[in-house]
């Protein structure tokens, strides 16, 4: 069962898709949704609403799935969830076992949800490509890429600027940038767009910004960028923000142990 859950701190909502066709046609297929669906709460210490995407999902018409559901209904408002809306689903069957309100479109979900206006994700395939871990004990934020990025927009810098103003809404405390440079280029007309959003960061209680991996020989950053990522942790480390530990050597794409 592979959902995605992406979270929106600064709006309050957590958006639910399923990746691959999905059918909800037991009592246990219910129970591991909850497991699934509770283990994304881990950074969820507020109220929250859910946006469903249910294009991808089937629900059998059983009077053992439909209590089920409802048991999930009540256990996650128990767990902060204060409101919760369907939309996309394709079975005609699914409105009578779905314990929340369903919509046609996604756009009329939203505003079931009360959720006055839906910020663009244009280029969608950008903001989903940008990869941020928080690593709380060390006092780090780390943004990778999935796949290769260009940064040649202002927009794309106000992109990341959105991603990273939702991530840190977790943050309340110093902290320090480090960015996984291999997949990512950024054409130096954006340099100055990107300075600002440094600047906007540094009030947010950013103390440095140190990049790793760069994409070419030619490749420009706005910020010092090391060869690997085991120099450029040591360099935080140095400032007492790092453990050497989590720097692997072995791989340019080792992915760092995720801070609790």
């Amino acid at each position: 069962m592979k959902i995605k859950f992406e979270s929106d701190y600064q709006n309050r909502i957590l958006n639910i898709s399923f990746e691959e066709r999905v059918s909800l046609n037991t009592s246990d297929d219910i129970m591991h949704l909850r497991q699934v669906w509770l283990s994304s709460l881990s950074s969820w210490h507020s109220p929250y609403k859910a946006m469903i995407d249910c294009q991808n999902l089937e629900i059998s018409n059983d009077i053992e799935v439909e209590k089920a559901l409802q048991r999930l209904e009540a256990f996650m408002k128990g767990f902060f969830l204060k409101k919760a809306v369907g939309w996309g689903f394709k079975s005609p069957d699914f409105e009578k076992v779905f314990p929340w309100d369903t919509y046609p479109t996604e756009d009329e979900a939203a505003k079931g949800l009360g959720i006055r206006t839906r910020k663009s994700k244009q280029p969608s395939d950008f903001r989903e490509n940008i990869q941020i871990q928080n690593h709380f004990r060390q006092h780090v934020v780390e943004i990778s890429f999935d796949q290769d990025a260009n940064i040649d927009t202002v927009e794309k810098v106000e992109i990341l600027k959105s991603k990273m103003t939702n991530n840190l809404m977790q943050w309340h405390s110093k902290w320090s940038l480090m960015v996984d440079c291999q997949h990512l280029n950024m054409d130096p007309k954006t340099h100055q767009s990107f300075n600002h959003l440094v600047q906007f960061l540094r009030s947010f209680f950013m103390k440095t910004i140190i990049g790793y991996s760069p994409k070419g020989d030619k490749s420009q950053y706005p910020f010092k960028v090391y060869r690997s990522r085991h120099r450029a942790a040591a360099i935080l480390e140095g400032e007492g923000n790092f453990s050497g530990d989590d720097a692997d050597c072995n791989s340019r794409k080792a992915k760092p142990k995720q801070g609790p």
